[in-house]
């Protein structure tokens, strides 16, 4: 049973592979999307961040601004001998300071946290870019691949297809040569029938008329 189940798990997984393998353009191209996705994410997730420390920083801007007036309040205060409003005034200023501080502290910590955010975005985004060459790349590599495949498939097939067509027309030259040769060979026989035939006549007195020489010389006496 062991066996039987490590045989179905190992067939499982090999299937598995094999699909992937046969869809991995696809398979690469779905999870690039889904990257750009994440980091789109990330990225308003920073803006959101860079939002909220930027407004940090205006809070402090204001702390800071109300600790000044304060302070020139009670200096002025203490000046004319109002201790009891100087007292009052450092009470809040140092509250101020308190939270100024503490809020510094947040800040400078968040500050370093977005920093690292940029760092992690900038590389994921670089990364991502890489992704999308190799997508390219891995596409125009695949489309020559099956273009290949393709082509040896039509080569084979028209390889065929040349191959029948020549033994063909072999077949129709040899018929030809035969029909050539029966050609010749009734011409032959027609000849020796006409050239026997001939001879037959000729034999018999009744061929194609032929001069007699003794006519010939009597022309010639006659005429000298």
């Amino acid at each position: 049973m062991r066996t039987l189940s490590l045989l179905m798990r190992g067939a499982i997984a090999d299937n598995a592979q094999a699909l992937h393998d046969a869809n991995a353009v696809t398979i690469l191209r779905q999870q690039i999307r889904d990257a750009a996705g994440a980091l789109a994410t990330a990225r308003r997730e920073l803006a959101v961040a860079m939002a909220y420390h930027a407004a940090e920083a205006r809070a402090l801007d204001a702390i800071g601004a109300r600790i000044e007036t304060l302070s020139d309040g009670a200096r002025r205060a203490l000046a004319d001998g109002r201790e009891d409003l100087g007292s009052e005034a450092a009470v809040h200023i140092a509250a101020l300071e308190d939270e100024r501080s503490d809020r510094r502290a947040a800040a400078a910590r968040f500050a370093a946290e977005i920093e690292r955010l940029k760092r992690l975005v900038g590389q994921g985004g670089e990364r991502l870019r890489d992704l999308d060459r190799g997508l390219q790349t891995a596409r125009t590599t695949e489309a020559l691949r099956r273009a290949g495949l393709e082509g040896r498939r039509v080569t084979a097939l028209s390889a065929g297809a040349l191959g029948e067509a020549e033994r063909t027309l072999a077949r129709l030259r040899e018929a030809q040569a035969a029909e050539a040769d029966v050609a010749e060979a009734l011409a032959g026989l027609e000849a020796e029938a006409a050239s026997g035939i001939e001879a037959d006549l000729d034999a018999a007195g009744y061929g194609r008329p032929r001069t007699d020489p003794r006519a010939v010389l009597d022309r010639l006496r006659a005429q000298a």
